[in-house]
């Protein structure tokens, strides 16, 4: 009896333990936010210095609103690598809603609802392009007692490997407006446009071209007629090619400008489309009515003239060259790729876009970004000169 005792007391241990085991306490859970990069980065290179250029799209499926209070950018090689640290209100500019202006917070993300923080990186002087990324975002979940705290990490990424395409001037001579910049509410750089059920950012790297009068200020938008801001200047084919898409049957404004005056397939105005090899298409828009000098398959030399600057189309700064490159012979329904052009002077540039369209003159730029550059993308609201 006492034998037997004792192994009933060892099988009282062994089926016991287990139950203890899973008694213990469970790690707590918590709901993030859904982030995803769903294009790799790719890098420019303005005054010298390398800039990462990519969004970060942060969806909330929870059912409360949700607080960004920081997203880190990571070296994806390195655990202790930051490259960037976006707060306050830098984080607050980098971040915008899909079809959504004016928003109180961009910071806050309601239910069901998406945030996308469209980055542009400057790069440490002499730092190497990282070959992958990963994302360290900060948020609050809402509720009605306080706030929770929490921090996770996601959407690891590579960069692009493949350079900016080089190409030559779409205009000549001086002074010329490199009008965009990455944080402009509205602005190409953060527009997407579904077509074919996919949302794509054609103008993820477009320039818009305004030239300067002789005082070296913009026209006002509200300046009566068209002839002004370059209105006329001969637009160039930046690269030997095929022309993939033309046409020339929009009347150029005459006055004010009409960005919601036409349907979204007017939009681009009179345009040339130019494929210049390896999946790339140069896209130049809003030319003057008449001038458009090329057709669909016609072969066309780098430098040769292709059309005139105009002011067709939906063109919110009066007469002006859009050109951006893309990967697709679609204005909409492509992918915007980086460029560089093969050399321009940096005169000078102006302070915000805003000032410039006050009126403004331009100001000297910084040494480390003027005088000739080469293999180069001009900084944001910069004067240059072409050849």
């Amino acid at each position: 009896m006492r034998m037997l005792s004792c192994f009933a007391l060892a099988l009282l241990v062994v089926v016991t333990s287990p139950r203890m085991t899973l008694a213990q306490a469970r790690a707590p859970l918590a709901q993030t936010l859904d982030l995803a990069v769903h294009r790799a980065p790719e890098t420019v290179t303005i005054g010298g210095r390398a800039h990462l250029v990519y969004e970060l799209h942060l969806t909330n499926f929870l059912r409360t609103e949700v607080a960004v209070t920081g997203i880190q950018v990571l070296d994806g090689d390195r655990p202790a690598g930051t490259i960037a640290d976006f707060r306050g209100d830098d984080l607050a500019q980098a971040l915008g809603r899909p079809g959504v202006r004016g928003e109180a917070d961009t910071r806050r993300i309601a239910p069901a609802a998406r945030a996308v923080a469209y980055f542009w990186i400057q790069l440490p002087s002499g730092s190497p392009r990282p070959r992958a990324l990963r994302h360290r975002v900060e948020m609050q979940v809402m509720g009605s007692t306080e706030p929770a705290t929490l921090a996770f990490e996601g959407a690891q990424t590579s960069v692009a490997s493949d350079e900016a395409v080089v190409i030559g001037p779409p205009l000549r001579g001086a002074a010329w407006v490199a009008a965009y910049h990455p944080r402009l509410v509205g602005g190409h750089r953060t527009v997407f446009y579904t077509m074919d059920g996919k949302a794509r950012i054609p103008g993820r790297f477009a320039i818009d071209w305004v030239r300067l009068g002789a005082d070296g200020t913009y026209a006002a938008e509200t300046s009566a007629g068209r002839e002004r801001n370059g209105y006329g200047a001969e637009v160039l084919a930046v690269a030997d090619g095929l022309v993939a898409g033309a046409m020339d049957d929009i009347a150029d404004n005459v006055s004010a400008p009409t960005a919601a005056a036409h349907a979204l397939e007017n939009a681009s105005g009179n345009f040339v489309a130019i494929d210049i090899g390896n999946g790339r298409i140069a896209f130049y828009e809003h030319l003057q009515h008449g001038s458009v000098a090329v057709k669909p398959g016609d072969s066309v030399r780098r430098g040769q003239v292709i059309g005139r600057l105009g002011n067709s189309g939906s063109t919110s700064m009066g007469p002006h060259l859009h050109f951006h490159v893309s990967d697709a012979a679609s204005a909409l329904g492509a992918e915007g790729l980086p460029f560089a052009l093969s050399g321009f002077e940096v005169l000078g540039e102006f302070p915000s876009i805003d000032a410039m369209r006050a009126g403004a003159r331009w100001m000297a730029a910084p040494a480390d970004r003027a005088g000739e550059r080469r293999r180069e993308r001009p900084g944001p609201i910069s004067v240059v000169r072409f050849p």
